[in-house]
């Protein structure tokens, strides 16, 4: 293995970065929404956002509209000090992602589009022919893998081409420079051909990570071929170790979190009851929590409480970015809530 401890990036994003524009008031329906604020979003902007506000160095990898809203990202990432030499400005007029969130009650406010007769209320998302699934492998930045101990992918990355053939990219290059690698399950239906199609994909990622995160329906869409109907996370963490991932998470929402490991540990951890506002943003807190206690403290227990801190306080506001704890505020929530963690 290839001495890291040097590295001036210790969590390295690669994926969407978009906008975010939220409601600036819960339960009511779009038509009564009075007016919307602006943020840096998408799965992996929200993890960067969420690790550098804990104090990890952190970058970030893929492409931006060349337009007011990537310029935004860009500034926004920037003012965080979130190196962003790795971010490919589009020169196609593509468009940045766009989610726009409407709370009309904190269950369904992280829901998407899934077809059917009555109308969908929750978060509508524009993803189609966005800059950043145009990302592609001769764009990656090379040297910012080979200054990064770790490197987290989106597996909404790898949906569509030429994203996909980057993200592959990239593991070869972070497998070449001895780069840590996490994969954030992160399935979103759409975008992806068929499910035997993300099966498969899936298949081939997960070979090439050290770090599996994901919820159960996230596992359900990995597992589509392999063990359908499976419903034991158990099963399903033994399933990944046993391709080479040394370590598997899986959040379970109010039932907490379990972690796997290649050593045969099983840690456990609950959650904090949280009167939520919404729930997206959630999962993300949450992984740059985690990523923070391992590659800071190395300590995994620690890891998984300060993700479920860093978690429960962003269940309490609008935003998703924005929502991101600082260290200070992340610790105090987990001190204070210790004992409702422990198994």
């Amino acid at each position: 293995m290839k001495n890291v401890q040097n590295r001036s990036i210790e969590l390295l994003l690669v994926g969407r970065a978009g906008i975010d524009l939220n409601t600036t008031k819960a339960g009511c329906a779009f038509a009564d929404i009075p007016a919307f604020t602006k943020s840096v979003g998408g799965s992996p902007a929200n993890i960067v956002q969420g690790a550098a506000r804990l104090g990890l160095k952190t970058g970030f990898l893929g492409k931006v509209a060349h337009d007011g809203m990537g310029e935004y990202i860009l500034s926004t990432f920037q003012a965080q000090d979130i190196e962003t030499k790795g971010i490919v400005i589009d020169q196609t007029g593509a468009r940045n992602c766009i989610a726009v969130t409407e709370i009309i009650s904190a269950e369904e406010s992280g829901g998407y589009a899934t077809g059917g007769d009555a109308f969908h209320h929750g978060t509508y998302l524009y993803r189609l022919g966005t800059a950043d699934m145009l990302y592609s492998p001769e764009e990656v930045d090379r040297d910012m893998i080979a200054s990064s101990k770790s490197v987290m992918l989106s597996g909404t990355a790898f949906s569509q081409s030429p994203s996909r053939e980057a993200m592959f990219r990239i593991l070869q290059l972070a497998r070449d420079f001895g780069t840590m690698t996490v994969l954030d399950i992160d399935y979103r239906p759409f975008g992806w051909a068929s499910k035997d199609e993300t099966a498969h994909c899936y298949g081939q990622v997960i070979k090439q990570c050290d770090i599996v995160i994901g919820n159960r329906e996230e596992f359900d869409a990995v597992e589509y071929l392999t063990m359908p109907g499976n419903k034991d996370n158990a099963k399903s963490a033994q399933a990944l170790l046993d391709m080479g991932v040394k370590l598997v998470v899986v959040k379970d929402g109010a039932n907490g979190s379990t972690a796997y490991s290649s050593d045969g540990r099983v840690l456990r951890c609950g959650s904090i009851p949280t009167p939520a506002v919404k729930t997206f943003g959630s999962g993300d807190a949450y992984a740059a929590g985690l990523m923070y206690g391992i590659l800071r403290e190395s300590n995994l227990e620690y890891a998984m409480q300060l993700g479920t801190a860093c978690a429960s306080l962003a269940l309490k506001t609008i935003s998703c970015g924005d929502a991101m704890p600082n260290l200070q505020a992340a610790e105090r929530h987990r001190a204070q809530h210790k004992k409702e963690m422990m198994p």
